[in-house]
């Protein structure tokens, strides 16, 4: 007498957490063991940026009933919230979701937070803003006699949007052209070389930004002669 063979119904499972660079695993299950191998679909997405190839795939399920899939992710240098990689199985007319449909491998960033300089003097890391990040510009030494100065600007904290600042150089009182710094969460500070002339006061300031707490951020130079 023929039986009519069930369909299966298939489930996926999350396997234990990795470091970005490693590979997130997931396993899908057949039940009951298809009789010949199954292809089912699937959509992979990561919460965060960790490099995992994204979107839809198919994964074949041979007749043991279960197989593992791997998502690799990328290690790189940038200091980033924890995410995922999640697995999501997508109906097929072969076979049934199971009540697992759906799982995700946390992804653990690696990188050590930003370093700026302080304004102590001290190398600080910096935390995630809670609102708009404060502008610091380092008051530098210098002689008359040197031919340009160093400023150090950098953001208070790790900002969640870019923001857009312009520096001015500012000479016996007098303002000079305006100058674009580009701060990101990756790059929160930079450096500023600007020309020593024979001016007695020299300053680097804040001329106009948006998405910042401050708006008078000043650095002075302080002339050793």
């Amino acid at each position: 007498m023929h039986t009519e063979q069930q369909q299966p119904e298939v489930s996926v499972s999350g396997g234990s957490a990795v470091s970005e660079g490693g590979a997130a695993s997931f396993t899908l299950t057949a039940s009951p063991a298809p009789a010949s191998n199954l292809a089912v679909s699937v959509t992979v997405s990561q919460s965060g940026d960790y490099g995992a190839s994204t979107g839809q795939r198919t994964v074949t399920i041979p007749t043991s009933g279960s197989v593992t899939l791997t998502v690799a992710t990328t290690d790189d240098q940038a200091d980033e919230p924890d995410g995922s990689v999640t697995v999501t199985l997508v109906d097929g007319a072969a076979y049934d979701l199971g009540a697992s449909k759906t799982a995700a491998v946390a992804v653990a960033d690696d990188d050590d937070p930003p370093v700026v300089d302080g304004q102590d003097g001290q190398d600080e890391p910096l935390t995630a803003c809670e609102g708009d990040p404060e502008l610091l510009i380092s008051s530098p030494t210098a002689s008359r006699g040197d031919a340009s100065v160093d400023f150090e600007v950098g953001l208070s904290c790790i900002p969640e949007a870019r923001p857009t600042l312009l520096l001015v150089p500012v000479r016996d009182g007098e303002v000079g052209e305006y100058l674009f710094v580009d701060l990101t969460a990756e790059e929160p500070s930079a450096t500023v070389t600007l020309t020593i002339g024979s001016e007695r006061e020299l300053s680097l300031a804040l001329g106009w930004s948006s998405g910042l707490a401050n708006r008078d951020a000043q650095g002075d130079v302080v002339f050793s002669d």
